[in-house]
């Protein structure tokens, strides 16, 4: 529960984010300006100090921080400008708050000599580098103006000399601070740059197959465990395909070829499938795909037409007239807890196709459910996951 100190932190400052953050750091210029404005007051009250334009001053540089407060504690300053702080707005006025108090005030005007450097520091994390130059070299020239209008008024020469070198060698190392800051920006820039396509290839390898770029094995089985979990009672169809014959395609025209046609149905499926459809090296010549809020007819549908769509195109380094196939089993999953049998009735059911004759798709039966034994011999087909593919089609 927040407490009252909290509710009054969340007025002022508004929600905790970006907006109390931006809020914050307009508020921080709020201290100088009260120094200055105290400085006045005393040297107004010993009489040196003009009571009119010490008024005047203390006005606008009130109304002036409460302005800037409002436009960004109502997030009016993010339809301003493309810097919601507004701090070179605010730097800018606080620059000239600083000139014209060192104008009114008498001998204790020197005490705001540190406010000019500080004011442009603030630009070095929130201006570009051209930025804070400008703000530099107007600072140096502003003050350089003010302080030879008092010369010029009867103060003495050396006292405002010293001062505004002191301000210049100031101004001028801040301005070539933000320009080396600015380069290591750049540079951590890269660096993080980097290291987020470093992460993304990481990932990549994570989850995908590095020869056809599908999901692999321990990804697709995430992926549909969140699928399900999310969508219990959405229909979702598992299809298990085992390319023919892969072993006497690497056998007979080498490896080379076999990774082509391992790319050609991963190049298939996900064209002709559409991204809705999940599809997933599932180990060797074995591809699992999962059709999301699909019934089962509809799914076997579409893997004949991949079947189709695989047999009549020519592949790279496989002679005239070699047509490649693949043999399906389609079972339905219902929910999270049925996902493995599901996929182990595809497997039984795809083991059906094989031995029906290859090339087709074949239902799984309720009562292969729980099954762990395949029937009969089949045809060579399967590695460890992760092996270079085997067995698929003949001519």
């Amino acid at each position: 529960m927040a407490t009252v100190s909290d509710r009054l932190l969340s007025r002022l400052l508004g929600p905790p984010g970006r907006l109390r953050l931006r809020v914050s750091q307009t508020l921080l210029g709020v201290p100088a300006l009260g120094l200055m404005q105290l400085i006045l007051l005393i040297d107004l009250w010993q009489g040196r100090a003009a009571p009119g334009p010490v008024a005047w001053f203390l006005g606008v540089s009130l109304a002036g921080c409460v302005a800037f407060y409002g436009l960004v504690r109502t997030g009016w300053s993010e339809s301003l400008s493309r810097e919601p702080s507004l701090s070179g707005p605010q730097m800018a006025f606080a620059m000239g708050c600083v000139l014209w108090a060192y104008g009114l005030a008498g001998p204790s005007r020197f005490a705001f000599l540190p406010l000019m450097p500080l004011i442009v520091v603030f630009g070095v994390f929130a201006l570009r580098p051209r930025a804070v130059h400008t703000l530099a070299v107007l600072a140096v020239l502003g003050m350089g103006g003010v302080m030879a209008a008092r010369v010029l008024g009867g103060d003495p020469l050396l006292p405002e000399a010293a001062a505004w070198t002191f301000q210049v060698a100031s101004l001028a190392s801040i301005s070539v601070l933000s320009r080396r800051m600015a380069r290591m920006r750049q540079v951590l820039q890269a660096q993080r740059t980097d290291l987020r396509e470093a992460l993304e290839q990481i990932r990549l390898l994570a989850t995908r197959d590095g020869l056809t770029g599908l999901l692999n094995r321990r990804a697709m089985v995430e992926r549909l465990q969140a699928l399900t979990a999310r969508h219990p009672g959405r229909p979702l169809t598992l299809a298990l395909a085992d390319l023919d014959r892969f072993k006497q395609v690497n056998d007979e025209h080498g490896h080379a070829a076999g990774d082509r046609v391992l790319q050609r149905f991963a190049h298939l499926a996900e064209r002709l499938l559409g991204s809705d459809v999940l599809v997933a090296r599932w180990g060797g010549e074995e591809f699992l795909l999962a059709f999301d809020g699909i019934d089962e007819p509809l799914a076997r549908n579409l893997v004949d037409q991949l079947r189709q769509a695989l047999r009549q195109g020519p592949l790279d380094g496989l002679p005239p007239g070699v047509r490649i196939d693949f043999s399906a089993g389609v079972a339905s999953c219902h929910g999270p807890a049925d996902l493995e049998q599901a996929i182990e009735r595809a497997d039984q059911a795809m083991y059906r196709s094989k031995v029906a004759g290859r090339g087709r798709t074949s239902r799984a039966e309720p009562s292969t459910v729980g099954a762990s034994v395949h029937p009969g011999p089949v045809d060579s087909r399967r590695d460890p996951a992760g092996e270079p593919a085997q067995a698929l089609a003949t001519p």
